[in-house]
């Protein structure tokens, strides 16, 4: 179970690089993570993954 100021680990599909990002916002279909001054928006795509674009970018993160 997520909570807020959480740790997690954000993964650009694109590139392949990962970095850590902190819980700032928790929806019922997802939540947003701050990575520095970007703030992501990820949606549920499957149990305990996350999905959301950015800059026209894909990222993904597994809880």
């Amino acid at each position: 179970m997520l909570t807020l100021d959480q740790k997690v680990t954000v993964e650009c599909t694109d590139t392949g690089v990962s970095a850590s990002g902190k819980v700032v916002r928790i929806r019922p279909d997802g939540f947003d993570v701050a990575l520095g001054d970007l703030i992501i928006r990820l949606y549920r795509h499957k149990p305990q993954i996350y999905v959301g674009n950015q800059s026209g970018m894909e990222f993904v993160v597994r809880t």
